[in-house]
């Protein structure tokens, strides 16, 4: 399976499935991952019920992921990608990267080489 094979016009039930099914492959289901990009920190997981990827508010004195916010989310109803065009700089709530962004990230910083 690639990446690419995610369609945008796929129902969200088979898009969680590919989601599920790269996380499998790459050892990463159930797991907590933290990834940077652009100089901040997000928290992404796939489990049985949603794949979501979650900003996180740095120099917080909470536990990461509070406060923060889902820059991305999918269940088997609904896909929520909270992409934008490019970023702007007063704009903290856009990330930049859309799900197939996402999910490339994840596997070139997780994957298997």
């Amino acid at each position: 399976m690639t990446l690419r094979n995610i369609h945008p016009q796929s129902r969200p039930a088979e898009v969680l499935a590919q989601i599920q099914a790269l996380f499998k492959k790459l050892g990463l289901f159930e797991k907590k991952l933290t990834l940077s990009h652009q100089g901040h920190k997000y928290l992404a997981s796939c489990d049985s019920q949603s794949f979501t990827v979650y900003r996180l508010i740095e120099k917080c004195h909470h536990p990461p992921g509070e406060p923060g916010w889902p820059v991305c989310l999918v269940t088997r109803e609904t896909i929520i990608d909270e992409t934008s065009p490019p970023p702007l700089p007063q704009d903290e709530f856009s990330s930049g990267l859309t799900l197939p962004d996402w999910l490339q990230l994840i596997e070139k910083t997780f994957g298997e080489g």
